[in-house]
Parts: structure tokens; sequence; C-alpha cells
């Protein structure tokens, strides 16, 4: 009669035979597409620190506009102003 661990080895070399090849294979592929969603996730990381980046950068550039056509406004208004009080 054969030990339970010789009959254990059996089967797993039975196994080996019928799926090791494809497991091995499968198991690549698993880790080269884990590797592959890192780098996307690395790259989509950095991608979007550089939109945020940008667009705190032209929010700032539209804040010193509005400031300056604000400031502009406001020499223009205080000029008509000062042309109606002249007229008048």
């Amino acid at each position: 009669m054969a030990s339970r661990g010789n009959v254990d080895e059996k089967m797993q070399q039975v196994r080996e035979l019928l799926v090791g090849e494809d497991l091995r294979h499968m198991e690549a592929r698993l880790a080269a597409t884990d590797l592959r969603l890192k780098e996307l996730e690395r790259s989509l990381g950095n991608r979007l620190d550089a939109l945020a980046a940008r667009l705190d950068a032209l929010a700032g550039e539209m804040t010193a506009e509005r400031r300056s056509s604000f400031e502009q406004l406001a020499k223009t208004i205080v000029g008509l102003g000062d042309d109606i009080r002249r007229i008048g």
C-alpha cells in the first residue's frame, strides 16, 4: 500500500503534467498585466498632477486679468465722472 505522501506527490506530478505549463503562462501574463497597470497608474497620476498645476496657473492668470480689467474699468468710470463734472 502506498503512503499518503507518495500518493500526494504522484497527484502533484499529474497535475503538473496536465496544467503546469498553462498555469505558469497565465501567472506570467498576470504579472505583466499587473506591471502595466502600475505603470498606467503612475502615468495617470503624473498627468493629473500636471493638469492640476496647469489649472492652478490658469486660475491665477484669470484672477490677475480680472483684477486688471476691474482696475481699468474703475479708471474709466472715474474719467467719465470727471468729464461729466467738467461739462456740467
